[in-house]
């Protein structure tokens, strides 16, 4: 006697729809902030950013980016360096705009060269956010932003059913506009760096990291210990490796940090953990 199949019971849950929203000045400034020590001269003004990783990485089916065209000459600015400068900020918006799923909102740039300020991004972008949840556009909605004047509209679609994600610099950001959102997700240098050109992520590859202590026959290069908390560093080399070992960090566990460019391990954990190191 042959087994009947019997298909499961169809899920009356609806498909997750992802949209993301996202401050483009804001992001821009923490991407360059993040990652001018790491990249160095090779960093941009941010607007090389790998836009098609970014709604890769949150699986958005659609994603809205807001920005401001800076039609405020700089002081001293030359004339054709000023025309320049706003004609590549069109072309950067309009490629931005060519990418599947995504759309560009700008609002206006307002003061003067020393004091630009932005102006409607924010409107333009909380409107959005309100229409697409009262039209049950989306499941889920993810905002990469900052500032806390959004904390009112996040706490506002939570409270229709909006299931809100808020992403941005763990250290610039209150903790009452992150607990406003149903969940947080703290942007990192690893994820910069996925979102960065892939001519630099190779060139300035993510160290490895693990937990195991340097073997025996690696050189000891110098030692010292980390400002805020005296804990001990030492620096190692071993062949084509560079490693900062600490013996106990602040979870009470050794930190291997390894790569094969002398500098890299030291700079990584300058910008991971914000402390720095007083080498003896």
């Amino acid at each position: 006697m042959g087994i009947t199949f019997i298909p499961p019971a169809p899920s009356n849950e609806p498909p997750e729809i992802t949209y993301l929203f996202i401050d483009g000045g804001y992001l821009r400034r923490s991407y360059k902030d993040c990652t001018s020590q790491w990249f160095g001269n090779d960093v941009g003004d941010g607007r090389d950013i790998d836009f098609a990783a970014i709604k890769s990485h949150f699986k958005a089916k659609k994603v809205f980016y807001y920005d401001c065209l800076d039609e405020i000459q700089n002081k001293n600015e030359k004339e054709e360096d000023f025309k320049a400068r706003v004609s590549q900020q069109k072309d950067d918006f309009n490629q931005i705009r060519s990418l599947e799923g995504y759309h560009v909102k700008l609002g206006s740039l307002v003061g003067s060269p020393n004091n630009k300020r932005q102006k409607e991004v924010d409107v333009l972008l909380t409107v959005d956010m309100m229409n697409h949840t009262i039209r049950n556009n989306m499941t889920n909605a993810v905002l990469i932003a900052g500032d806390r004047d959004f904390k009112p509209v996040v706490e506002s679609l939570v409270s229709m059913g909006m299931y809100v994600i808020i992403v941005s610099e763990p250290l610039s950001t209150s903790s009452e506009f992150r607990y406003a959102a149903d969940n947080y997700r703290p942007l990192s240098l690893e994820i910069y760096c996925q979102w960065s050109p892939q001519e630099l992520r190779n060139k300035y590859p993510i160290p490895k990291i693990d937990r195991q202590r340097p073997s025996n026959d690696a050189h000891l290069l110098k030692q010292g210990k980390i400002k805020v908390n005296g804990y001990k560093a030492e620096l190692f080399q071993k062949d084509n490796e560079f490693i900062l070992f600490f013996e106990k960090i602040e979870d009470g566990y050794p930190l291997r940090i390894s790569s094969d460019i002398k500098d890299r391990p030291e700079i990584y954990y300058s910008i991971k953990y914000g402390k720095e190191i007083e080498w003896d």
